[in-house]
């Protein structure tokens, strides 16, 4: 499985060469995020004004839930169709804000690096799925977890912009 980074605003998720999932901003000014995926259209939204928190939801109804901390680390809890609660945690491993990683009790169960590339504005990234167990379905997971990647480095981007500036 390969992330493809099509800008800032689209991102796709590929296996065998086939698109399986699509990530996409509808508004460039909002960070809201819509997600189509096996048929079905899944949404982030900002739950409040400081957007530490996070609604996901299937078709307008709610599946999971988002929350950030102060450093931006982020728990994501899932609801399965059994009305079971799956919590990851995603982190940061690097102090560059390029390598991360998404835990589920405590051990990886994803590996996402954003590898720099100078000749576009945003970085390609690389995907290693650390628990290789074939009854886990880690594709929606993936999604958000770039969808989290994609806003924190918005964020040091824009952080890095106004130091500059002043």
């Amino acid at each position: 499985m390969e992330i493809k980074v099509i800008n800032q605003r689209k991102f796709q998720l590929l296996e065998n060469h086939k698109i399986i999932l699509e990530l996409y901003y509808p508004k460039w000014w909002s960070n809201n995020a819509e997600i189509r995926y096996l048929g079905k259209r899944f949404e982030i939204r900002a739950k409040g004004f400081w957007q530490t928190n996070f609604i996901i939801t299937e078709n307008h109804r709610e599946i999971g839930s988002i929350k950030l901390n102060w450093n931006q680390n982020s728990t994501i809890i899932l609801k399965t169709k059994e009305h079971k609660k799956l919590t990851y945690h995603l982190s940061q491993e690097s102090m560059w804000h390029s390598k991360f990683v998404v835990k589920a009790n405590e051990s990886p169960v994803l590996k996402i690096h954003a590898k720099s590339n100078w000749k576009k504005f945003y970085p390609d990234l690389l995907l290693n799925i650390e628990n290789d167990q074939k009854t886990n379905d880690y594709k929606l997971l993936i999604a958000i977890s770039v969808y989290l990647i994609n806003n924190r480095l918005k964020s040091a981007a824009a952080g890095a912009s106004i130091a500059a500036v002043s």
